[in-house]
């Protein structure tokens, strides 16, 4: 006889949760870390940022509403890190070596704004759109 996770007291809720719990890990490597690094990598200090943030925070949220995921929790661990992230990036090094002071209220507005975009879109998207999208559940 082989035991499913429904033979197991628990099984399903645990299981249920390291889902959660990776797909947390996921969505902050990816839809957080990757996302914001590479926009600061492409627009410097330049205002390019702000266009940038809000076409990515799109892709996101469309991901996010896919998996069927609640950020909440995954909007303050993004929104305490990034604090740090940018506290951190007080210079940045070019390509060519030399240093590029960092225009934190730039910095500071654009990342915060794409926290807030993904977390908005993403209970947009669930709310309006949600019968019409693929699910994984």
């Amino acid at each position: 006889m082989i035991l499913g996770l429904e033979d197991i007291p628990g099984g399903q809720t645990a299981f249920a949760f390291f889902v959660w719990l990776g797909l947390t890990a996921l969505f902050y490597l990816v839809c957080y870390m990757a996302a914001l690094h590479i926009i600061d990598d492409i627009s410097k200090n330049r205002l390019t940022k702000f266009p940038l943030v809000i076409i990515a925070s799109v892709p996101s949220a469309l991901v996010m509403s896919i998996f069927n995921y609640k950020p909440i929790v995954l909007f303050a661990l993004m929104a305490v890190s990034n604090f740090f992230r940018v506290k951190k990036k007080t210079v940045l090094k070019s390509s060519t070596g030399k240093e590029l002071a960092v225009n934190k209220p730039l910095f500071y507005t654009a990342s915060y704004l794409y926290i807030i975009l993904v977390v908005l879109l993403t209970f947009y998207i669930e709310q309006v759109y949600a019968p019409s999208l693929p699910s994984i559940d």
